[in-house]
């Protein structure tokens, strides 16, 4: 199991329009029909019906009735989606079985955009309040917006200012776990018809995993406070302008849970509990996040002109406790990370406006740079540090003469440039072919420093036996001897500082394109061939505190080809949608995340890190989405995705602690500097999955209404299914799994109120998703513990909602 230090998160995040949105409820309206769900998955607004790829559409009724308080909590409503926070450093975005690591220091798999700006997942994987809508959109994307994304995007949309209408919205949730959301909101017209103002904020605080230090008392916690203002300028018919600032700020605690008998000296036992740590210190930190931007349209003839500009501001200061184990007594080993990321980005976009058109058509010019400063430092202890060698005592702290101080910065510049057009061409009534291309060019400079200090370390020689003067002897070898025998046997030897510094730089270009064909069979079927093809530069290695080899800190661009085939269909007078599509998607090169390797360190310890490093691979996979009305008042949807990424046995970094050629979960400790054979790593040819997801996911989801007291009553309930995992590569894969969350409300029908109560994961379910193994901590100290994460256990409350005006 793999839980990383922020190092190299902080890199990564340097390595990565607004329409009107236009919501609409998935269940029955009055009629009994299914309502429309209109997206802008293709930057128009259009039927979902109509769009010849892979959307779900998420709306903000939807957000409000399953209280999704922070941006992974979507994956609830899109099979097939994962987002996973990791304590918020490290965040995970995987869809349709391609996985993603925000510490692959890469271009994401999966992009998301809030209001048309990519955001680093990172800053991504917070509270989420006030939005207009959010759109999953499945398969490569990049000719439409944005940078290239083989495995799909997410994009949000916060809502616009009413124009001509005063109103706002106040809600209040907690939960018996400790949880609490407050949210509100304020829209004010200054013009009528011209200038409005919206304003939006929140606080959101909860136990984050959940977790409590049995040795410290300390305990996981979170807390994130937002704001954000949105002024709307339209004088005229023919244009507008919309402006845009966010401010966040995030803190949090963060304590690893553990399973095991422990040794004895570091802490109890610990059984089946999910929510118990061991850890002395704490892992923490602060996140402060701002963006600011600007979309602005303009009409002309038979054409719209849009601009869209945006500036991010955003850092992120952390210190983690590496002895997540406990391993060694009254000793912190806290790596601190310190780091500012700056993104200014702007488009210009030219699209043709006129419906009788044989072709529409867009054409746009995309720029964006980014720049990350980091700094790093961390403790690595040597041989001597927790006494001899020989007998060496986890319980009585640390002598500092024998720990090396490894320090750097990572400062990170890339530009990126992109030219890009998209044409659908009307070949009849029934029938349009769509072509887009985009051609992109970056250019990224690089330089990562490394100091260490200097350290002494214990050197055998005749380990227990008192030498007698020969430590003496061996200064005038000029090795780095001084003579000292602090522990019987063994001579101190002093390791001078050193300074290690590499530059890459890095320029590449290359083309992304998509072909798309989609055919209405009748008024109510559509069918449709999508093509896409892919491309992402290298990732990059980084917060491995040692030199290693070049193909280790960064490999070949990565490439990709999709093809899909799908069907959008209504049925029974559209009481029914039926929406299904399957895939197939190959790679070169695909930017693979390769966690706790071990690899030789500083004086030539071995310490395990991440690596970033490229495989060829291969996914297939099918969707299926089914909608139905039963009456007006009950309505169901049930989704499911399989999808099965592999790799077509790639050499890889791996963790290989029996030497048996395959990836494992096994000791460090067992291994030798001798096992490596004169490489930095241990490699693995795998097929294993590239992505952590299952490979069978589904949602159902119900709600019921009726009238009570002259009120509107419902109970809703949702219900995800996760399969068992296989072929992960790993020693653990965890069993199938399924969560029942319910809801129960009351709401004024003539009134903007509502009450309801809710349990998340009612049946508590406690399947365990991640273990670990247990360690020898530095090579010396076998603790007793290995790392585990379960689904977090049953949460039940209650929320209260308040509109008034436009809400």
């Amino acid at each position: 199991m793999y839980k990383t230090p922020p190092l190299a998160v902080a890199v990564s995040a340097a390595l990565m329009s607004l329409y009107p949105s236009v919501s609409s409820a998935q269940g029955a309206g009055e009629s009994g029909m299914l309502e429309e769900v209109i997206v802008t998955a293709q930057r128009r607004a259009e039927s979902l019906q109509e769009v010849p790829m892979t959307v779900t559409a998420i709306t903000p009724q939807d957000i409000a009735d399953y209280n999704l308080f922070r941006f992974e909590d979507l994956a609830q409503l899109s099979p097939g989606l994962s987002l996973e926070s990791n304590g918020g450093f490290g965040s995970v975005a995987q869809m349709r079985g391609v996985g993603f690591d925000s510490n692959a220091s890469a271009a994401p798999a999966v992009d998301v955009y809030i209001n048309e700006t990519p955001v680093d997942a990172n800053y991504a994987f917070q509270s989420i309040y006030d939005i207009g809508q959010v759109e999953v959109l499945r398969g490569p994307q990049g000719t439409l917006r944005g940078r290239p994304a083989p495995g799909g995007a997410i994009t949000v949309t916060t809502r616009r200012p009413d124009l001509d209408a005063f109103g706002g919205s106040l809600s209040a949730s907690a939960g018996d776990q400790g949880s609490q959301n407050y949210q509100g909101a304020l829209n004010v017209p200054l013009i009528d018809n011209q200038l409005g103002l919206r304003v939006a904020g929140m606080f959101d605080e909860d136990e984050g995993n959940r977790a409590k230090s049995v040795n410290s008392g300390i305990e996981s916690e979170r807390e994130t406070r937002s704001w954000r203002a949105s002024l709307l300028w339209a004088p005229t018919d023919g244009f507008e302008a919309l402006l845009t600032h966010q401010w966040l700020e995030s803190d949090r605690i963060n304590m690893e849970t553990v399973n095991g008998p422990g040794a004895g000296y570091n802490g109890p036992a610990i059984g089946d509990d999910r929510d118990l740590s061991v850890m002395e210190g704490e892992s923490g930190g602060k996140q402060k996040f701002q963006t600011t931007t600007l979309h602005m349209s303009l009409d002309l003839p038979g054409h719209v002109l849009y601009y869209n500009g945006a500036y991010q501001d955003n850092s992120f200061d952390f210190d983690v406790e590496l002895d997540l184990l406990n391993a060694a007594l009254d000793w912190t080993e806290a790596q601190k990370t310190r780091s500012s990321f700056k993104v200014d980005s702007q488009e210009l976009r030219l699209e043709s406006d006129n419906p009788d058109a044989f072709a529409d058509y867009l054409v746009g010019l995309w720029y964006m740079k980014t720049d990350t400063a980091t700094t790093f430092a961390q403790p690595s202890v040597l041989d001597g540090a927790f006494g001899s060698p020989l007998n060496p005592d986890p319980t009585g702290g640390v002598n500092s003469d024998y720990l090396i101080q490894a320090s750097g910065g990572i400062p990170i510049e890339m530009t990126e440039y992109a030219i890009y057009s998209n044409t659908t061409l009307h070949l009849t009534d029934a029938t349009d072919l769509q072509l887009g291309v985009r051609y992109l060019q970056s250019e990224e400079e690089r330089v990562e420093t490394i100091n260490t200090s200097a350290a002494e370390i214990a050197i055998g020689i005749a380990p227990g036996a008192p030498l007698n003067g020969l430590c003496q002897g061996l200064v005038g070898l000029g090795v780095g001897f001084n003579g000292d025998e602090t522990y019987p046997g063994y001579c101190d030897l002093v390791l001078a500082s050193s300074n290690y510094s590499q530059t890459a730089s890095k320029d590449q270009e290359a083309w992304v394109y998509n072909v798309a064909l989609k055919h209405q069979f009748t008024d109510d079927v559509m069918a449709y061939f999508n093509y896409g093809h892919s491309w992402r530069p290298a990732g990059v290695t980084v917060g491995v505190t040692a030199p290693v080899t070049p193909d280790l800190l960064q490999g070949d661009p990565e490439e990709s080809d999709s093809y899909e085939i799908g069907v959008r269909s209504e049925l029974f007078d559209r009481r029914m949608r039926l929406n299904a599509s399957i895939f197939h998607q190959s790679f070169d090169n695909f930017i693979g995340r390769f966690n706790e390797v071990p690899y030789i360190g500083a004086g030539d310890t071995i310490q395990s890190g991440g690596f970033t490093y490229p495989g060829d691979a291969t996914v297939e996979g099918f969707e299926l989405d089914v909608s139905y009305s039963l009456t007006e008042n009950w309505w169901a949807q049930f989704n499911t995705a399989y999808a099965d990424g592999t790799y077509d046995d790639a050499t890889v970094p791996c963790r290989d602690t029996n030497l048996d050629g395959n990836p494992d979960s096994g000791d460090i400790g067992d291994l030798t500097l001798d096992d490596f054979g004169g490489s930095s790593v241990l490699y693995c040819d795998v097929d294993t999955r590239i992505s952590s997801t299952p490979k069978w996911t589904a949602m159902l989801q119900t709600e019921y209404s009726f009238e009570l007291f002259s009120n509107d009553a419902y109970v809703r309930a949702l219900y995800n299914y996760y399969s068992e995992q296989e072929d992960t590569g790993m020693d653990y894969e965890a069993d199938a799994y399924g969560i029942l969350n319910v809801f129960a409300g009351i709401r004024g029908v003539n009134s903007p109120w509502e009450i309801s109560v809710w349990a998340k994961n009612l049946l508590d379910e406690d399947t365990l998703l991640e273990r670990g193994q247990p360690q020898t901590v530095y090579g010396m100290f076998p603790a007793g513990y290995y790392q585990v994460r379960y689904v977090p256990e049953r949460e039940v409350g209650i929320t209260l909602r308040y509109a008034f005006g436009n809400g």
